[in-house]
Parts: C-alpha cells; sequence; structure tokens
C-alpha cells in the first residue's frame, strides 16, 4: 500500500516505544467452545480494563485502603492500592450474577464485601473483597424492592448510587425520585422521597453517603443537597443553581469524611465544594485551570485519613486529594489512549498485515503495523471533513487508501494512509436513489477496486466505483431472496462474489457480483450453523467463510458452499472467550481478526486459514522541501515619522502567512510588538505589507530611545504554511526570522 507522510512515522515511532507491551501472545493451550483448536496461538491487542478506565462513574474505598472503580464502558469493578497500582479485577458485560450492564455506584461494608449498583440491569449485586458472587437483588420498576436507573449511555449517563453505614445499604433510585434502604442482604426494604423541589422530596437523585445517624443525598435536578435521619426524616437542605459559594451546576455524588464535612461533587462545575456539618460552606477544589482539572467528575470517596478520590470521568482518571483540597496523585490510563478501544466495530487488514479497526465509541480508527503495534489515529467526533459520528466499518481500497463507514454521518469517507480527507462516497439524497447512504455499516472492497456498502437503514447493498460512480443498487427490506434485515457486515471472495451478514434474518446471503441472489443459509438458534445477530463476515483465500456469530459469541466457518465446518468461543473475558463479536478479517498471515466489542479489545486467531505472502510495507515517500519565503525591508528608517516599516513577503509555493515584527529601543530595552492579520498568497507572488504602530507602542520607543537616532531593532518573524490540495502530502511550515537596524 502506498505509504505515510513523515509525520505518520515519527509519531509511529515515538508511540509505538510507549505502546509496546500494548499487546500479548498465548499459545491457544484451551480453545472454549470448539472441539478442536482451530487456531495455534491468540494474541490480544488493546486491553479490557487491567487499569484502563473508560468513563469512569464509580468508586469505593475497603476497609483495608483498596480503592474500588468501575466505568461506564469496561462492565468490570477493578481495584487498585491507595497509591493506584491495578491490582485485579471482576464482571464482564452480561445479565448473569457476575456480570454487568453501565455501573454507577460502589459501596464497600465493614467486612469488605463490595455492593454494587448494576445500574443496566435494575439491580444490586452484592460480591466478598475479592469479587466473589454472594447475592444480588432488584428488579425494573417502581415497587419496594424494585429500580429505575434511567440512562445506561455517555450521552444519557446511568442514575444511581449507594451507600452503606452500619446495618443498612441505601440506594439512590435515580428515576424513582427515591432512597430506598435495606438490610445487608437485600431485604427489609423501606423508601423515602417523592418527586419535587420541597423539602424532603426529590428530583433525579445520583449521589448518597451515610453516617450512623445520617443520610446526605445529592439532590441533582434540584440542585442541592439534602440531610435525613437513617430512617428517612428530612432535616436540613442546602444549594442553587449557579458557580458560588454553596451552589451547584448538577451535584452527582455526595462523601462525608472522618470530622464530618459534607463533600459534594458539583458536576458541571468541574470541582468538589466541602461544606460543614451544618451545610455551611468551607471550600472548594479541583477547578483550577491547568492539566489537572476535574471534568464533569462522576464519583468521589473518602478514606480514614480525609483523602478524597474522585473519579475525574471525562479524563479517565482517578485524582486523590489531601483533606485540604492539595491534588496528592492521579492514576488510570485512559480507554482514549492510542493502541485501546471502545467498542470497537470493525477490522481490516492490507496486502502488508497492517490493520484498522474502527474504534466506534471513541469516533476514530485506528492504525496498526503488521505487527500489531499502533501506529496513529485517523478522525475525531465531528460533522467535517475527516470527523466521525458513529464509524462502524473500515477498509482498505486497492489504492491503500482508508475507507471508513460513517453511519451516522450518513456518508462514506475516503482518506489517504495519512489521514488526510479524500472526499465522499454516497449521500443522503432521498431514500431509494441508488447511492443513497442514511446508515452505511459495512464496507468491503474487491478486486477492481470498487467498494462494497451495506446500509442497515435502507437494507440495500451499494457499490462504488473508484470514482464514486454507483455500479450496484440491490436488495431491500424484507426476509425473501436477495431482500435483507439489518445487514451488518459484507465481504467478497475471488471471484467477486459477495457475502452479506444479513444479520435481522439470522443468515447468510451470497450475491454474485451484479447482485443476483446465488444461495442463502443459517436461520435463527444456538446450535452450530446457526446464527443470533451474525455481526461480521470474512472470506479466506480459500474461500472459507468466517461469521461473527454475536449472539451467541462465537466464530463459526462454513465451506463457500455454507456447509458448517467449525465453532470457537465462548461468552466471556478469558482468552479465548468472547463477547458479542463484530469485525472480522483475514490477514495475509492466515490469521482471524476480531473486533471484540463488549470486552473493548481485537483478538487475533492465528493459524486459522491459508497463509499468503505479505507485501512489504512501501517505503515513505521524501515530503517536499518547506515553503521558502523572502522578506524584504523596503524602508527601514522613518520609523516614527511613518509610524511603521514597510517590507515584501513572497512564498515560492500557494501559502498562508502571518508576520509578527518586534521593536526594541536598545539591547533588552522596552519594546512593542506588530502583527500582521493572516494573508494568503499564490505561488511567486509578492505582498508588500505595512506593520503600523499603536500610539502607545510609538510613545513607548519615542520616550526609551531619546534623542538618538539609532538603536532601533527589528526582530522580524514570519510564520509560513504551505496551501495544499485535499490529500496531497503536508508541507513542513516554515518560519522565517531575521533582526534588522531601523532609525526614527
Amino acid at each position: 500500500m502506498p505509504a505515510r507522510s513523515a509525520r505518520f512515522l515519527v509519531v509511529s515511532a515515538v508511540l509505538v516505544a510507549i505502546l509496546s507491551g500494548a499487546s500479548s501472545i498465548a499459545a491457544a493451550a484451551s480453545c472454549p467452545g470448539a472441539n478442536s483448536c482451530p487456531y495455534s496461538a491468540l494474541e490480544v491487542i488493546g486491553q479490557r480494563a487491567e487499569g484502563t478506565l473508560r468513563f469512569p462513574q464509580a468508586v469505593a474505598i475497603g476497609p483495608a485502603g483498596g480503592v474500588y472503580v468501575a466505568d461506564a464502558e469496561s462492565h468490570a469493578v477493578q481495584l487498585f492500592s491507595s497509591t493506584g497500582e491495578f491490582e485485579s479485577e471482576w464482571g464482564e458485560a452480561g445479565r448473569g450474577p457476575g456480570q454487568f450492564g453501565s455501573i454507577s455506584g460502589l459501596a464497600t461494608d465493614a467486612a469488605g464485601n463490595v455492593y454494587v449498583v448494576d445500574a443496566g440491569n435494575e439491580r444490586i449485586q452484592k460480591f466478598d473483597a475479592t469479587g466473589d458472587f454472594l447475592g444480588q437483588w432488584g428488579s425494573p420498576g417502581s415497587g419496594l424492592g424494585q429500580f429505575h436507573f434511567g440512562g445506561g449511555n455517555l450521552n444519557a449517563p446511568a442514575g444511581g448510587a449507594i451507600a452503606v453505614s452500619g446495618p443498612y445499604v441505601f440506594v439512590a433510585d435515580s428515576d424513582n425520585d427515591r432512597i430506598q434502604r435495606f438490610n445487608l442482604d437485600g431485604s427489609g426494604a423501606v423508601a423515602w422521597g417523592t418527586l419535587g423541589s420541597g423539602p424532603g422530596q426529590l428530583s433525579h437523585p445520583r449521589g448518597v453517603a451515610a453516617t450512623a445517624t445520617g443520610v446526605v443525598v445529592a439532590d441533582d435536578d434540584n440542585q442541592r443537597v439534602q440531610v435525613f435521619t437513617t430512617d428517612g426524616v428530612f432535616v436540613a437542605q442546602e444549594g442553587s443553581l449557579g458557580t458560588g459559594p454553596g451552589q451547584f451546576k448538577y451535584p452527582y455524588d455526595v462523601a462525608v469524611d472522618p470530622t464530618g464535612n459534607v463533600l459534594v461533587l458539583d458536576n458541571n462545575n468541574g470541582r468538589v465544594v466541602k461544606l460543614n456539618s451544618t451545610l455551611g460552606f468551607v471550600a472548594s477544589f479541583g477547578d483550577e485551570a491547568g492539566p489537572d482539572h476535574l471534568s464533569f467528575p462522576r464519583a468521589l470517596a473518602v478514606d480514614a485519613a480525609g483523602d478524597v478520590y474522585v473519579a475525574d470521568t471525562a479524563n479517565n482518571r482517578i485524582e486523590v486529594f489531601d483533606p485540604s483540597g492539595r491534588l496528592l496523585r492521579a492514576w488510570g490510563s485512559s480507554g482514549r489512549g492510542g493502541g485501546d478501544f471502545s467498542g470497537p466495530r470493525d477490522v481490516a487488514t492490507d496486502a502488508s498485515g497492517e490493520v484498522l479497526v474502527a474504534d466506534t465509541a471513541n469516533e476514530r480508527v485506528e492504525l496498526f503495523d503488521s505487527a500489531h503495534q499502533f501506529v496513529d489515529v485517523i478522525g475525531q467526533s465531528g460533522l467535517g471533513p475527516g470527523q466521525f459520528d458513529t464509524p462502524t466499518a473500515v477498509a482498505f481500497d486497492s489504492s491503500g487508501d482508508v475507507l471508513v463507514a460513517d453511519r451516522d454521518n450518513h456518508r462514506v469517507q475516503r482518506f489517504t494512509p495519512g489521514g488526510l480527507p479524500l472526499g465522499n462516497l454516497g449521500g443522503t439524497p432521498a431514500p431509494g436513489t441508488p447511492g443513497a447512504l442514511v446508515a452505511p455499516s459495512a464496507i468491503a472492497v474487491d478486486a477492481q477496486g470498487d467498494a462494497i456498502v451495506a446500509d442497515t437503514s435502507t437494507n440495500q447493498i451499494e457499490s462504488f466505483a473508484p470514482d464514486a460512480t454507483v455500479r450496484l443498487d440491490v436488495g431491500g427490506p424484507g426476509d425473501g431472496p436477495g431482500e435483507f434485515s439489518r445487514p451488518q457486515a459484507v465481504a467478497v471472495d475471488g471471484q467477486g462474489d459477495i457475502y452479506v451478514a444479513d444479520s435481522g434474518n439470522d443468515r447468510v446471503q451470497e450475491l454474485s457480483s451484479t447482485g443476483g441472489q446465488i444461495r442463502t443459509w443459517g436461520s435463527s438458534g444456538t446450535a452450530t450453523g446457526l446464527f443470533d445477530d451474525p455481526d461480521g463476515i470474512a472470506v479466506d483465500p480459500a474461500g472459507h467463510v468466517f461469521v461473527a456469530d454475536g449472539g451467541n459469541d462465537r466464530i463459526e466457518e462454513f465451506t463457500s458452499t455454507g456447509a458448517f465446518i467449525t465453532a470457537w468461543g465462548t461468552r466471556g473475558a478469558a482468552d479465548g472467550q468472547l463477547i458479542a463479536p463484530a469485525g472480522l478479517a483475514v490477514d495475509c498471515h492466515g490469521s482471524l481478526i476480531v473486533a471484540d466489542r463488549e470486552t473493548n479489545r481485537v483478538d487475533v486467531f492465528d493459524g486459522v486459514a491459508p497463509a499468503s505472502t505479505c507485501a512489504p510495507p512501501a517505503p515513505p515517500p521524501t515530503p517536499p522541501p518547506p515553503v521558502a519565503v523572502t522578506v524584504k525591508l523596503t524602508r527601514a528608517t522613518g520609523v516614527f515619522s511613518h509610524r511603521s516599516l514597510l517590507m515584501t513577503v513572497t512564498c515560492d509555493r500557494a501559502c498562508t502567512f502571518v508576520a509578527r515584527v518586534t521593536l526594541t529601543a536598545a539591547a533588552g530595552g522596552p519594546h512593542t510588538s506588530i502583527r500582521s492579520p493572516s494573508r494568503k498568497l499564490r505561488a511567486g507572488e509578492t505582498v508588500l505589507l505595512r506593520m503600523s504602530l499603536s500610539v502607545r507602542g510609538l510613545a513607548v520607543l519615542r520616550k526609551a530611545l531619546g534623542k538618538h537616532r539609532h538603536g532601533l531593532a527589528a526582530a522580524i518573524k514570519v510564520h509560513a504554511t504551505a496551501r495544499i490540495p485535499p490529500g496531497a502530502l503536508a508541507v513542513a511550515p516554515t518560519d522565517y526570522r531575521a533582526t534588522v537596524a531601523a532609525s526614527r
């Protein structure tokens, strides 16, 4: 494939050195879900949890000082030492005991047991200090002992919080606008609170803390804190909407320190507010400008020494403050870091073995070299060129460019290998018009270089030539031959036949290169050869078809005609296990690469398919030289009389530049600066600049020079950047610097 720019390779070298331990390789000693193991080794790219944080929303301190942390997307409880060393973890995505949806609250009791608000499943789960499951209670609803925590995604985070004191467990039942109290085993439920803004009423309570005598509640939508007895009798309240002392913007959590002060996590103000035991304002911290600034913090806990542990949620880290609010330390590896993923949906590989990953929840695409070391990121969240809204599928085209199905922006974007946007395929004309894309969710590229796109909204299969001409437009909603229901993946074999994971119909359809239906296999079920929401598909050089059977948490292999060969995978987060596998690709080494969505990782199963010859990556092209800038000072005298300097600027190619002149009276003396607005030049064009002093600047220089005519120095800097067409290699910017003598 075409090589990348020099900038791309420099970033790669630095990050590979930092992240060289991001992948792990294990022999296939066991093969979950298979009678005989079809792969020889397993490599894991990315971290499921293991100290990586993805939107942490819960934190608690154990009686031995250990720190428990859970977040929205890892579906696990992680245990750290008080200084931030990762120790252990438990849990995975799911609905069974020890499995979680979105976790929104953690608490510990005096025996060290851990209570988890499993908001995604509307229940409380209880574990011992090492993560062994002890029990659970709760179900969806508004009856006593039932919960409605609400939310469950990053845009509408789940409510729910929990606190333990003595024999009681207190739960903020957010969308039921109440607090529920239980015995430690979940029995004896009582509740208080109704929707409203009066004393004792609640509106979406998100945080709760408890002592032997009282319960403190973060009454989120009422922008206040309330205190109750442990029996639910209203005692006091404090707060209103604002940024001042004792005011809040959506308080998310509360805690009580060893001296009785109440700590409030003021989410939208990005700070911790300390109130005394009578709710009088004492101080706030965490909102200071700088790299340690809290960004949408959503949970806090206090240890026996009074140190405050804050889940700095949007920054994916834990920050620890002493009782006075001084930052002591911070820890956590962000799930937005290079080489980690959040909900990856698809993978692709090229002839050299390089790998693309659609890092969907992080709104980006990541590139790895043939050794599966992280190289670079393409894109970010947004609507413009090079930006994404739910990138769900990726592919390399025949020229080495990158294609990305930007699903919720209703387009497929094309990029150079270095990540520069080249344009779009498709668009959003009237649905049913050839080339219309509403929710493109899968891409494959055939031997001609045509891009085959599956649209899950229109249930169409579209094919685009390299010049974006529509070649194929087939399908439509239904369960008949050539009809589809939510097609989630496509693949192309050596003859140009198209294989479609027809997810809503739980089957695979094979089409000819012209869109004619050839055959169908599979139906709903759990037995081998059957499917539950197939979400990925790939074809190897021998024509075997691999299907990611997402709802059954496994991979199935078939012949080209649909005869079942083998399957492997069971639900879980251990090596060889899978949770909702999605996109698939077969690389030149014969490995099957799997985007395992709910474990936030990519699995590489070696030895599954026949190997082919891996093409060496092309060497990087020599980048163009920097912009050549010529600057001439046309008049260095008469600065005071004309109140300006005159100069000309020329670029050897089309450029955008900014000029800055600093006039200094004598060495190290008083000075004033003049800055030009940004200007654009054509190649070889010369522009005359008049750099005018302000009245104040002129007065400063006059006073400094007195009667002397000379001793005035003009330091000139021109910063020029080449203007390049989309897809061209970037040109390094140029800084022109010179110092000349000037006079009055």
